[in-house]
């Protein structure tokens, strides 16, 4: 694709969102940290017969996001208009149809990775691709309903979240359920703060995000503290004593980066996302750790 459209293939990837994809990357490492069995966790990532098996899962998942972020911008078309003006088909910089079909081809791409590698890579995928289409797109477009919309999300965030326990070795019901709940509720809940740099534009077209809803003040308000919930539910279920302190650190520093003005959603994806990463790297080396 890159040899026959070189333009629309430079406009796919400056637009690829690569803060959001590392997230779902990280709930992919989320699942294979709860794992618990350091033995199983060292043989994925060294055998040979499975060392390439993540980075395979990344790139499949990649590409998959190129479809869901493809279909999202053509069904957001008219929001865009207001709050991203930069995205591509705002700009004018690629052909609609042509566009579309580029999105649909790396989809292919990524099931078919996905199939080649391992049928629980595959399954995985095209439950989140699915999720993603459903959420976005007509007819279904279950972005427009509240609750249920964030619903979704957090059922995908557990989908990315198990592909990475099953894909390391463990079994679909021994996922610990205690993390189930952290990624369904507190996790999911304070990932709300996505649509905080959109509230225009979903108002204008009638999506139900929880600034539209209540308004920005009350939305940041209910998204801090969910971001406490998460970060207080992750040092319990750690439960070291100097992990206390730090949570509250870095829960001060998301909450005050939630508040700033102006706002800026990208400090506020970083911190969640090196929260996510502090939290994996203590669960792959507790055992190494001052208790």
């Amino acid at each position: 694709m890159k040899f026959l459209y070189p333009s629309l293939t430079r406009e796919i990837i400056r637009d690829l969102r690569p803060l959001r994809i590392l997230h779902y990357v990280v709930l992919a490492l989320l699942g294979i940290a709860v794992l618990g069995n350091d033995e199983i966790i060292a043989a994925f990532f060294t055998n040979k017969e499975t060392m390439l098996v993540f980075p395979l899962f990344i790139v499949a998942l990649t590409y998959a996001a190129v479809f869901a972020i493809v279909t999202n911008n053509i069904e957001d078309l008219e929001a865009d208009k207001l709050t991203n003006q930069s995205r591509p088909l705002v700009l004018g910089t690629v052909n609609k149809s042509t566009y579309l079909l580029a999105g649909i081809i790396c989809l292919a791409y990524s099931l078919l990775l996905s199939f080649l590698v391992q049928k629980e890579m595959f399954f995985g995928i095209f439950a989140i691709s699915t999720g993603y289409y459903l959420y976005s797109c007509r007819p279904f477009r279950i972005k427009k309903i509240p609750i249920i919309s964030k619903l979704f999300i957090g059922l995908n965030s557990f989908v990315v979240a198990m592909c990475g326990f099953v894909l390391a070795g463990g079994r679909l019901n021994h996922f610990p359920l205690s993390w189930v709940l952290f990624i369904l509720l507190p996790l999911s809940l304070s990932a709300n703060f996505v649509d905080l740099k959109d509230t225009e534009g979903d108002r204008k077209t009638g999506v139900k995000t929880l600034p539209v809803l209540f308004g920005e003040r009350k939305a940041k308000a209910f998204i801090a503290a969910c971001t406490i919930c998460t970060y207080l539910m992750a040092a319990i279920l750690i439960n070291i004593i100097w992990f206390y302190p730090l949570v509250t650190l870095m829960a001060v520093i998301h909450c005050y980066l939630l508040y700033r003005k102006p706002y800026n959603e990208k400090p506020v994806f970083i911190v969640y996302i090196s929260g996510l990463l502090g939290l994996e790297a203590i669960l792959f080396f507790h055992k190494y750790l001052p208790g």
